[in-house]
């Protein structure tokens, strides 16, 4: 009998042990799957987040500009690959290539305005505003509050940008939105890419005239799609680093 009982706890125990160890197994699944499948939803709210910071700043004007130009030259790159070319593929590529240029600029004039209306103030985490705690019977409002700055520092981190470091000498967290143009247009790595890549963008624009004729040639239409997505471009060249100074001059 003794022996017969020492073999049920053990069996017991054992099943115990399985299940437990089959349970934290499924939960790190689940956790993992949220966490992944959760990333478009962090990162549509930490553009959302910035575009909505820059529609209620002077920046809205350059937004405006921005997208309303740009969009076009995409959806006649989508016209012409719907109709496969119109067997000018000279055409097409540039037409497709421009479009891709036309993706940039939209998104660098969200990250740009987001990153100048974004006030380096709002990152300081703690301190006397924080709601005070008490352990012993709000734990678990303690931790949804911590949850709830974690998601917001990912966002504050985003619009801190590559510039934020621990060296305190660095101009990085100017007070004024002007100080944070330049901070932005002078220090940020990315929009020193993007410039590299606007410059490529104006000698794309300028090409786009012998494709639109060799596309005359063609017959197939497609010349009518070039110009137009010109049209768009040089209007964007001019008027949007108009409206960039105009957001410029109206920040406060």
């Amino acid at each position: 009998n003794t022996s017969s009982a020492n073999y049920s706890n053990e069996a017991t125990t054992m099943a115990a042990i399985l299940c437990n160890g089959i349970g934290k197994l499924c939960s790190s699944t689940c956790d993992a799957l949220g966490s992944i499948l959760s990333l478009p939803c962090k990162a549509c709210g930490i553009a959302c987040d910035g575009v909505t910071q820059a529609l209620k700043s002077p920046f809205c004007l350059y937004l405006t500009v921005a997208v309303g130009l740009n969009i076009p030259p995409v959806i006649f790159a989508g016209q012409a690959l719907a109709n496969g070319g119109g067997g000018c593929n000279v055409a097409l590529q540039w037409l497709l290539i421009n479009a891709f240029f036309c993706i940039v600029n939209m998104a660098a004039a969200v990250y740009i305005s987001g990153k100048v209306v974004h006030d380096p103030n709002d990152d300081v985490d703690g301190g006397d505003n924080d709601a005070p705690y008490i352990e012993a019977t709000m734990e678990s409002n303690k931790t949804e509050q911590q949850q709830q700055q974690s998601s917001s520092s990912g966002i504050k981190k985003f619009w801190q940008g590559p510039f934020t470091t621990a060296d305190e000498t660095r101009v990085v967290k100017s007070m004024t939105k002007i100080g944070r143009v330049r901070d932005v247009l002078c220090y940020d790595p990315m929009v020193a890419v993007y410039i590299i890549i606007g410059i490529f963008y104006i000698i794309w624009q300028s090409m786009g005239f012998s494709r639109m004729n060799q596309a005359a040639d063609c017959g197939g239409g497609e010349e009518e799609l070039i110009t137009r997505a010109l049209s768009c471009g040089f209007l964007f060249i001019s008027l949007g680093a108009t409206a960039f100074g105009c957001s410029v001059c109206c920040l406060r």
